[in-house]
């Protein structure tokens, strides 16, 4: 009875010393759209006080669009090797396969709760039941997507799969109240032992539809001269905002933000139709291309008492997201993954950081440092990370005098480039780059 009891305290012990974790995606939305990036347009204060109290990245880089980065950061692996390397079809048995191992999977495994909530849209339910299960996730609140056929509404009138339950919501009903609600009642439910969410929003994808509160905080920044498009994009990200706001609100109120890892980033840049405004500077989306603008994504990490405020400068690709948080979270990861652990960049120890950011993105391929980005196809840019002006520009060169840096990034890609599919996932891939 004795060891029982040591045996309990102990594990309680290991339970409440573990971190809990909340990884936030955004849908669409390039670093740009922040005021804590520069955004001049845009209204975020939970965000912009996120960074502001935390860890925030200038050089966080996704792949240009959604299957590609929904299917890196949930395994640490790079596109050409899971081989979802573009936009997954809609063919009814086309999906993620279960061997896939995700972050899913390490955090379960170790003892948390777990759930994913918002946006999957990597296999249909109606034919895959039991993804987000198979993929280590307890709970999970999602959106269809596809459904017999269809696709369903992800905004108004939302079509829900919540724990093995389809929901269909009314004209009145907003979706993304559906999958915060599902995170909020999670974090209650389990707010006394360790929990990992994966909270891939909806927001802020198009169509560009008004989400039902807060206009008039979104507009405070506007100018008269936006298209409408912009204006309904501006209020997503506000919405967007509040709803991050309201989960940090959750964490104190339970007092256990001390002991909540949250991270913010995007899966891909805005989408092309949007301009960003920057001081002195408009941003169009990038969404879909191997740019500057298509693949970075803002990069924000929170996690009061325990990482100080700070400005990164160092690369982060959203590949080492896997291995960054199971170290935080004292998961040890016994298979093989490309991403890196980045953990000493929000611990401010010592540590070996990533020295270029490698992309894959159907036939194409780049390799970044902090002042050049090669192609596959020999396009060599120069595109250096000290301005926005100078990062946005897109540059390329062909001067002989940078023939140096031209063989030593070639001598990367190239290995990049050697990497082939381990499971198959090109079958069904198309090769749109809008959904």
């Amino acid at each position: 009875m004795i060891l029982l009891l040591v045996a309990l305290a102990t594990s309680s012990v290991m339970g409440a010393s573990r971190p809990n974790v909340i990884l936030i995606m955004a849908d669409d939305i390039g670093a740009e759209c922040l005021g804590s990036y520069g955004s001049t347009i845009y209204t975020s204060p939970n965000l912009d006080r996120m960074a502001e109290e935390g860890v925030r990245f200038n050089n966080a880089y996704a792949t240009p669009l959604c299957t590609p980065t929904r299917v890196m950061i949930m395994s640490g692996l790079y596109p050409n090797r899971t081989g979802f390397k573009a936009l997954i079809s809609k063919e009814p048995k086309t999906r993620m396969p279960a061997e896939i191992k995700t972050f899913g999977h390490c955090f379960r495994d170790a003892g948390y709760r777990t759930a994913i909530a918002g946006k999957w849209q990597l296999g249909q339910f109606d034919v895959y039941p039991a993804q987000p299960v198979e993929h280590g996730f307890d709970e999970y609140c999602m959106w269809t997507w596809q459904y017999k056929g269809k696709k369903t509404s992800r905004y108004y009138a939302p079509h829900i799969y919540e724990n093995g339950r389809f929901i269909s919501g009314t004209e009145k009903d907003y979706g993304p109240d559906y999958y915060s609600k599902f995170v909020l009642d999670f974090i209650d439910r389990n707010k006394d032992k360790p929990f990992f969410i994966y909270y891939p929003m909806a927001l802020v994808h198009s169509p560009f539809v008004h989400p039902p509160r807060l206009e008039e905080l979104a507009r405070s920044k506007f100018t008269d001269d936006l298209p409408k498009s912009t204006v309904a994009f501006g209020h997503m990200i506000t919405y967007m905002d509040d709803i991050i706001g309201k989960i940090i609100t959750r964490l104190k109120d339970h007092g256990i933000d001390e002991n909540t890892l949250v991270i913010f980033t995007g899966d891909n840049g805005t989408h092309k139709s949007i301009t960003s405004r920057l001081p002195g500077l408009d941003v169009k989306g990038g969404k879909g291309s191997m740019t500057e603008a298509g693949c970075r994504v803002p990069f924000l990490v929170w996690w009061p008492g325990n990482i100080s405020p700070a400005v990164r400068d160092e690369f982060f690709c959203l590949v080492d997201i896997l291995p960054t948080i199971t170290s935080l979270a004292g998961i040890k990861v016994s298979r093989d993954l490309d991403g890196m652990d980045l953990s000493h960049n929000l611990l401010g120890k010592n540590g070996k950081d990533r020295e270029h950011v490698l992309m894959s993105f159907k036939k194409w391929f780049f390799v970044r440092d902090k002042r050049f980005r090669l192609h596959e196809d020999g396009r060599l840019y120069d595109i250096p990370v000290t301005s926005d002006r100078e990062r946005y520009s897109e540059t390329v060169i062909t001067q002989p005098e940078h023939e140096s840096p031209r063989q030593r990034l070639q001598k990367i890609l190239d290995g990049l480039m050697a990497i082939e599919d381990e499971y198959g996932g090109a079958t069904g891939l198309t090769s749109k780059t809008e959904r």
